[in-house]
């Protein structure tokens, strides 16, 4: 991983989109991609027999938080193609496709991630009782501390996500989420040893036992030697084509030298407080909506769990789309192998890519109201003309039915 980074995307971990990727694999557990290249999980280890609970056991006993290495996410949500983007990171590109991100972690209080594109790295690093981010595409940092942090909502959960014992996306923290969830809706099983990383790792598979999930399976592979999760990847139902796939293609599991932590903002950096950019109205100050303002709830149980948003209408997903299209293109602009000319025609393909979904879906009502539902072979989404949000890896039929649960605003 740089340590110096030199140019980046737009806050990955905050993204709506990019934050929406990690649910769907959590949605679906909470509940509880394109295929992996061969490189990444390969060959057939000979490996002692192990009984589903004791692999079970084997994760839950693991002590390995100290780690370094690169990972390959692949998504793959069912959407339509997406725009030509040359290469640079945006909001949307983590929709679908293959991307690479760096992490290296000492504990609990040392973590780093990147994400990274052709063109672009944005970092999150923490270390100790500091954090920062760096955004190279508009070379902006954002520093805090976690004692500084630990007023608002929004504070806490700064603090609190800092302090974790995995970085976030990252396949420990994946598979985390996923065996915390764990319950009796889930048959749990044991797959095919694989190599991945150059690990030989068992397989852990959870399969959902009820109807109305949009995912068929999830896989996270465990290496033998530790118990460390390597890998996780999520299918959706009949569909051998991962919507979710997060792996480690190189890993080191020994702590990384304190030098990966440290860091010191690039020359000519603008430095703002982290999170100055939020209002205390829950809005940002763009005028887009925020965790805190959309007040998000979990409606159902185990595989059909489903998030409900509030205060979102599609004018102003509209809006924030138009909004979204314009900063690709000054972003764009930033790129030394860019022209305004294309750059133009990067942003308008995006926000009509955009435009063109809200613009789709089916009519729908019941005792929610009324309102637009969206549906992918893995997401469901109803957007309620009283500005709410449901969505989540089940069938429409099980929103709505969780929706009319809800009733009318």
């Amino acid at each position: 991983m740089n340590e110096q980074p030199s140019k980046t995307n737009k806050p990955w971990y905050r993204r709506g989109t990019v934050r929406a990727l990690a649910p769907l694999s959590v949605v679906a557990v909470i509940a509880g991609g394109a295929a992996l290249a061969p490189s990444l999980a390969s060959a057939t280890p000979s490996l002692p027999a192990v009984s589903a609970q004791q692999l079970l056991a084997k994760v839950a006993s693991s002590k390995v938080d100290a780690f370094s290495g690169t990972m390959s996410l692949s998504t793959d949500l069912g959407l339509p193609q997406l725009p030509d983007l040359s290469g640079t990171a945006n909001p949307f590109s983590l929709l679908s496709g293959t991307h690479t991100l760096q992490v290296a972690a000492n504990g609990p209080d040392q973590q780093r991630i990147a994400l990274l594109d052709q063109l672009s790295e944005y970092d999150l690093i923490h270390n100790g009782t500091k954090f920062w981010t760096y955004d190279s595409e508009t070379n902006t940092v954002e520093e805090g501390t976690t004692a500084a942090h630990a007023g608002t909502k929004a504070e806490k959960s700064a603090k609190s996500g800092a302090n974790k014992q995995y970085p976030e996306l990252t396949p420990q923290a994946a598979a985390q989420q996923l065996l915390t969830n764990l319950s009796p809706t889930t048959q749990v099983s044991v797959g095919t040893p694989r190599t991945v990383a150059g690990h030989s790792a068992y397989l852990l598979v959870l399969t959902p036992k009820q109807s109305g999930s949009l995912i068929g399976q999830a896989e996270i592979s465990v290496d033998s030697a530790t118990g460390t999760p390597l890998g996780v990847t999520i299918y959706p139902v009949g569909s051998s084509t991962p919507l979710f796939d997060l792996s480690f293609s190189s890993v080191s599991l020994t702590a990384p030298s304190a030098s990966r932590f440290e860091f010191t903002a690039p020359k000519g950096a603008t430095v703002t407080p982290f999170g100055s950019n939020e209002k205390g109205t829950g809005t940002s100050a763009k005028g887009q909506p925020t965790e805190q303002s959309l007040n998000p709830e979990v409606l159902g149980t185990s595989w059909l769990s489903i998030a409900e948003l509030h205060n979102v209408n599609l004018a102003q997903l509209q809006q924030a789309v138009s909004g979204a299209g314009s900063s690709v293109t000054s972003g764009s602009n930033n790129s030394p192998n860019s022209d305004g000319g294309s750059s133009q025609l990067t942003g308008g393909a995006v926000s009509g890519y955009l435009n063109s979904l809200l613009g789709g879906g089916a009519n729908v009502s019941g005792k929610f109201g009324s309102g637009k539902v969206f549906t992918t072979n893995v997401i469901s989404v109803l957007i309620t003309n009283d500005g709410r949000v449901f969505l989540g890896a089940v069938t429409p039929k099980v929103l709505e039915a969780d929706a009319n649960a809800q009733g009318s605003k």
